[in-house]
């Protein structure tokens, strides 16, 4: 009797420990929603990969992560732009804004003559695991 119950106590343990990974406490999945304009896109940016989003001028699009992240943006090659920024480009005017540490808005409306299509690149670095990378390309059109 004593051998089975330690060996449910080691396949509990293995269980236990089984459970356990990368990209936060909670052991959930790292990875970045996306909503254009409030509709949630079917999929989610994940580590690793690029997620490609196509956004129309005067649209909106929200990203929000599993947890704190550093949120990099560039605009075409640019330099990278920081959170209450606005950029004109192309005819367009690019708001960024932080909403929380894993939540950003990125807005965007007519500033003059169109000149399209302009590629903003965000990302998000997870502030657990740096090693933790997720990718979003807009296009606007």
């Amino acid at each position: 009797m004593a051998r089975i119950t330690s060996m449910f106590a080691a396949l509990a343990l293995t269980l236990s420990l089984a459970g356990c990974g990368g990209g936060g406490d909670s052991g959930v999945l790292f990875d970045v929603g996306v909503l254009v304009n409030g509709q949630p896109l079917p999929s989610r940016a994940l580590p690793g990969a690029v997620t490609d989003v196509d956004l129309g001028v005067g649209q909106s699009v929200e990203l929000d992560a599993t947890e704190p992240v550093v949120w990099t943006f560039t605009i075409g090659n640019s330099p990278l732009f920081a959170s209450g920024t606005t950029v004109i480009t192309n005819g367009v005017a690019i708001m960024q804004t932080d909403l929380s540490p894993s939540r950003v808005v990125i807005d965007t409306g007519i500033a003059g003559p169109l000149l399209l299509p302009i590629e903003v690149t965000l990302t998000a670095t997870s502030t657990i695991d740096a090693a933790q990378v997720a990718t979003v390309f807009l296009q606007i059109g």
